[in-house]
């Protein structure tokens, strides 16, 4: 657990700094294990889960009795030492004796429920890690779009500029004054909408870490590898800590199954008591007693039908898990596949090259040998197809962190 220190020290970091702080994804990861608020529920739930089991390991407590009679409200209890007064006293210890195994079931049940609170910890990690994975790669896609938007901006402001000399030079028409106008109106409200956006991812990183201050976070990682591979070609979904907490909440149900009917065995109280009389001549005398509660085994009818819905509910999600999983699992290999080549598609199309293409065309523009229709629409390409490239790798990379968290099988048991 060395990482709460620097994670301590990343947040503080990361609060504390006036400008963009670069934030690895590995850094990230530590941040949320240490902060997130739904980590921390989900600790808390285990935590509660197991107080559960320490109760019930507990057998049931004795039982202390004390008790007075013949008190007459007439002639009082009677003067002198408390030995010399007028009344009857008990004293009694009793013992409940459990039968049908009613201890061993509720402690075979909570701790089916303990194993099922560390497993869904484990699945609220593995769930928050893929949040994180399409929260941080949001963020560097909303980045490369600011850049891409405000290099834009630039461009078209240095364009604007240059056509206002020649309309006043009168080398450009009014009309097509304006219709770079509009262009650059176009390029100044994506460059807005970018920034906002940004914003957002920010803000949706900053809630996953932890944070109040979302401002200064800047995703400092590379996109990865633009190839997929399958984790594992024969990825079992089975092992996956949600389907294994699924079955420890069936195990929990039956056992709750059992301990419902264990209830048709009715549990027996003893007891031993001595008597003090002032009046009897034996002194202190002692007693035995046996509580038997009365009633046909059919009182514990309901119970145990409940524990059996609850049983084949617990039954019923299992199953629907199971078949989810598996649809799941070949439903976000295709994704992944799939966001990989049209990945690929992209940057094959060799951005620098069609980058040159536009500045060839705006050379030609300048000199008379392109026309402005060409011009605009060949920025405008430019710019869809910026956007493309760079929402192709966010796909591919959310496509990839999601097969991963789909294949992941937490390693060792739940804490």
């Amino acid at each position: 657990m060395n990482f709460l220190p620097r994670s301590a020290a990343l947040l503080a970091a990361l609060a504390c700094a006036p400008a963009a702080w670069a934030i690895s994804l590995q850094d990230a990861q530590r941040a949320m294990d240490a902060h997130n608020p739904d980590l921390r529920a989900a600790a808390l739930e285990l935590r509660g889960a197991q107080g559960d089991a320490l109760s019930a390991a507990l057998r049931p407590a004795p039982e202390l009795s004390l008790g007075s009679s013949k008190i007459s409200p007439k002639h009082g209890i009677g003067s002198g030492r408390w030995q010399d007064k007028r009344v009857d006293s008990t004293v009694g210890l009793g013992w409940t004796w459990e039968r049908g195994g009613k201890r061993s079931l509720r402690m075979r049940q909570a701790d089916a429920l303990v194993e099922a609170a560390g497993l869904d910890m484990l699945d609220t990690k593995r769930r928050q890690q893929l949040a994180l994975h399409e929260a941080y790669f949001g963020l560097k896609a909303a980045q490369d779009n600011l850049d891409v938007a405000e290099a834009n901006r630039r461009s078209s402001a240095e364009q604007m500029a240059a056509a206002e000399r020649q309309v006043a030079s009168g080398a450009m028409a009014p009309v097509d004054r304006a219709r770079l106008a509009v262009d650059d109106l176009a390029v100044a409200d994506a460059a807005g909408d970018a920034a906002l956006d940004l914003r957002d991812a920010r803000h949706a990183l900053a809630l996953l870490l932890g944070l109040d201050e979302s401002a200064s976070l800047s995703a400092d990682d590379d996109w990865p590898d633009a190839t997929f591979e399958p984790a594992s070609s024969a990825a079992d979904p089975q092992q996956r800590v949600d389907l294994r907490a699924a079955r420890s909440r069936l195990a929990a149900a039956d056992a709750g199954v059992s301990l419902a009917r264990s209830e048709r065995r009715r549990d027996i109280q003893w007891g031993v008591e001595a008597e003090r009389e002032p009046t009897d001549i034996n002194g202190v005398t002692w007693g035995v007693s046996v509580t038997i509660p009365l009633g046909a085994p059919s009182r514990a009818r309901g119970g145990i039908q409940r524990a059996e819905a609850d049983r084949d509910t617990a039954a019923l999600e299992l199953h629907a898990l199971q078949r989810q999983a598996w649809a799941e699992l070949d439903q976000l290999q295709a994704s992944a596949a799939s966001a990989a080549q049209r990945r690929q598609a992209y940057e094959g199309l060799q951005a620098d090259s069609a980058r040159k293409a536009v500045e060839g065309i705006e050379l030609a523009y300048r000199r008379g040998a392109a026309s402005l229709t060409d011009l605009l629409d060949a920025r405008r390409s430019w710019r869809d197809f910026e956007a493309a490239l760079i929402q192709a790798r966010a796909d591919h990379a959310i496509a990839l962190a999601r097969w991963n968290a789909a294949t992941s099988v937490a390693q060792g048991d739940a804490p």
